[in-house]
């Protein structure tokens, strides 16, 4: 039986974007949605709580609102009211005891921003997420087919594990998959300059820059082509800072795979300095792998399509 999708439904912020999310990945992927608002444990009812977790007593009637305003369009969904100590336990609970192929949240309301703070549902879920997370900007509500999604490549494990798992998405999606890499120049690639000689050009940092970008897109094209399947795939090298590039990229993208950093303990998501900024900034929703886990393996979604004879 195909691995349930979890959205995280939040009856204060009453956001439907992780539902939404989930609802388009389920509609190619063959999944059923469970949606599940933590609601306050009646043992703890009454005890002063951190604001972030100071839950509803009942979560029924934002559910039920929920309900009426999705269209599920013959996708299953479940919709559960679990009480809890807080979002993030119940959450993390829930997709464990549900073996969840992606867990959907919301970011947050909070702030000028809108997006993911430290303490937040989202950050505290992913130190130890038994499943990809994928963080919806607030506001979000773009709930049409994903036609194109970007991954964030780097040449290491994880890197390759997000370029994995995107394909597979875009496969299964019927998009167009966009490979984003950043070309990083230490201070070394000075010393690749050469100054004019007679008879000779020289090599200007330019001329540094623009091979390193063209060995780079190689590279990339050069591990893409080792995957299977027929996917329409971009790719796009760029001398910039990474975070901001890809937040930018982000405008354009219907969804955009990230990695985590590659040490710390399996099914644990170690934000660097770029994946942070990502999930805090991004315009699309922003799906984060933690280390050792697969993105959409094998074995999920409905059956492939047979081949034309």
């Amino acid at each position: 039986m195909t691995r349930p999708i979890l959205a995280a439904y939040d009856p204060k912020s009453k956001d439907p974007g992780p539902a939404r999310l989930a609802l388009a990945a389920a509609r190619f992927s063959g999944a059923p949605v469970i949606v599940v608002a933590a609601c306050a444990n009646p043992v703890t009812a009454g005890y002063p709580m951190p604001a972030e977790e100071d839950l509803l007593p009942s979560s029924e009637q934002g559910l039920e609102a929920l309900e009426a305003e999705l269209e599920t369009d013959g996708v299953a969904v479940e919709y559960r009211t679990v009480p809890g100590q807080s979002a993030p336990s119940v959450l993390h609970r829930a997709a464990e005891q549900e073996d969840a192929q992606l867990l959907v949240v919301g970011s947050t309301s909070r702030g000028a921003a809108g997006r993911v703070f430290p303490g937040s549902t989202a950050e505290r879920l992913m130190h130890g997420a038994p499943c990809p997370i994928a963080v919806v900007p607030h506001g979000w509500s773009d709930a049409g087919p994903l036609r194109t999604i970007g991954v964030a490549y780097v040449e290491t494990e994880e890197g390759r594990a997000a370029l994995q798992g995107a394909h597979g998405l875009a496969r299964r999606a019927g998009a167009t998959l966009r490979v984003i890499t950043v070309v990083k120049l230490g201070a070394g690639a000075r010393a690749e300059t050469e100054t004019y000689r007679a008879g000779q050009r020289g090599v200007s940092f330019e001329d540094v820059e623009g091979e390193h970008r063209v060995r780079t897109e190689t590279e990339v094209r050069a591990a893409v082509s080792g995957l299977d399947g027929d996917v329409p795939v971009e790719v796009d090298a760029f001398l910039e800072d990474p975070a901001e590039v890809l937040i930018r990229v982000s405008e354009h993208l219907d969804l955009l795979v990230c990695g985590s950093r590659g040490y710390g303990p399996l099914r644990a998501v170690l934000l660097g300095g770029v994946t942070r900024r990502v999930t805090t900034a991004a315009s699309c929703p922003v799906v984060v792998l933690p280390r050792g886990v697969e993105l959409m393996p094998a074995g999920d979604g409905p059956p492939e399509p047979p081949p034309n004879t």
